[in-house]
């Protein structure tokens, strides 16, 4: 497989130590500055949008004992200044340093090795799903910034969250007037709050609905919010997120009660492993709230928001530096995922959902909703993924 399909087929990835490629971070600006700004407060492993062209191949990049000691180095340094858990960042960057006093990353010839090795020797002793490594070059790194993108970095965002459909690619109606919507990124940027609205508007009138987040690797804890406020009846919190290294950055968000509103009509939520972060957080705060049921399978556990941080010499690491806690339960699913209600194959959690929607919906239909579900109960025999 060539780099560009492999980054491609990694943007969605997150099964503990493979995460989505940190290569969508590179918008067409080339900074960083925008993407630290975004994913200080996300719900993401890594950003959200891709380009065709591959990131710079660490492989190529040759490697001495005392770049690999700087880049080690500075990882500890970043886990202990920033890590979200304060004694658990010093404990790792303690064990890291040790590490690398007995040598054991100075053996790495090229950017590649030394990724390889802090994913085998770093990333257990951090044990957060969120964090990895990657080489993003020095002259991407030169231009980090932790300041707030420029209005036009935003606008350019905002452009390609619409080009992108807002990150909400499918929107139709199944058999038996059950809604479904997909949700590949739950984004708070105006061309997904639309294509949202829009969306919601076109299922009005079905009488269930099926939200798939199968795949997705995550989104803003508004962005979540905003799809719950359409399943809500009042004001709800959702999650707390706390910053340990600024403390003004913490905050509860809030789902909005939003019409059309869906309050009284089954939702059925599809995940699978690599249903991650936010769409995590999606899944896991409409289980508590006994809003939804989930179909399909647990899934990748990553919860602590955080972002990239440069270390040396063309490296990143993403740290988690937010604890995020349901509101409801106090805690999260990080390393535990999300367990499914309702337990199906990935590859059948649609017409399992499908079919117990169809089922709930007969429950009180009359009349021609009912005549209309029977009709689509019907057409599933033998039941078969849609």
């Amino acid at each position: 497989m060539d780099r560009v399909n492999e980054a491609r087929r990694d943007r969605a990835r997150v099964d503990g130590n493979i995460g989505p490629c940190p290569e969508c971070l590179m918008k067409r600006s080339g900074s960083l500055r925008i993407f630290a700004a975004i994913m200080a407060l996300a719900l993401l492993p890594a950003a959200a949008f891709c380009q065709p062209a591959p990131p710079p191949d660490p492989a190529s990049v040759t490697m001495s004992a005392s770049e690999n000691r700087s880049v080690v180095l500075a990882v500890a340094k970043v886990l202990r200044e920033r890590f979200a858990f304060a004694e658990r960042g010093a404990a790792a960057a303690d064990e890291i340093e040790a590490m690398e006093r007995r040598g054991a990353f100075r053996g790495a010839r090229t950017g590649a090795e030394l990724l390889a090795l802090i994913d085998t020797q770093i990333t257990p002793i951090v044990n957060d799903r969120h964090f990895r490594a990657r080489y993003f070059g020095e002259e991407m790194v030169a231009g980090f910034s932790e300041a707030p993108p420029s209005a036009d970095e935003v606008a350019a965002f905002h452009e390609e969250v619409g080009l992108r459909g807002g990150e909400i690619p499918d929107v139709r109606w199944l058999a038996g007037n059950v809604g479904y919507l997909r949700i590949n990124m739950f984004l708070d940027a105006a061309p997904s709050v639309e294509k949202l609205a829009a969306a919601m508007g076109m299922l009005s009138k079905s009488g269930a609905l099926i939200v798939d987040v199968r795949g997705s690797p995550g989104g803003e804890p508004a962005g979540v919010a905003k799809v719950i406020g359409h399943f809500v009846k009042e004001r709800t919190a959702t999650v707390r997120t706390q910053d340990r290294s600024t403390p003004s950055a913490s905050r509860t968000f809030y789902a909005e009660p939003t019409t059309p509103a869906f309050t009284d009509k089954p939702v059925f939520v599809l995940i699978d492993g690599k249903t991650a972060s936010g769409a995590e957080e999606f899944a896991y705060d409409l289980q508590v709230m006994r809003r939804a049921t989930l179909v399909g399978e647990t899934t990748a556990g990553a919860a602590t928001p955080g972002g990239y941080r440069p270390l040396a010499h063309g490296f990143v690491a993403f740290i988690p530096m937010q604890v995020v806690a349901n509101t409801i339960t106090g805690t999260n699913w990080e390393g535990v995922g999300v367990s499914p209600d309702v337990e199906a194959p990935a590859s059948e959690a649609l017409a399992r959902a499908h079919r117990l929607a169809l089922e709930t919906i007969l429950k009180d239909a009359e009349g021609v909703r009912r005549a209309i579900a029977e009709e689509g109960l019907a057409s599933l025999e033998p039941a078969q993924e849609l």
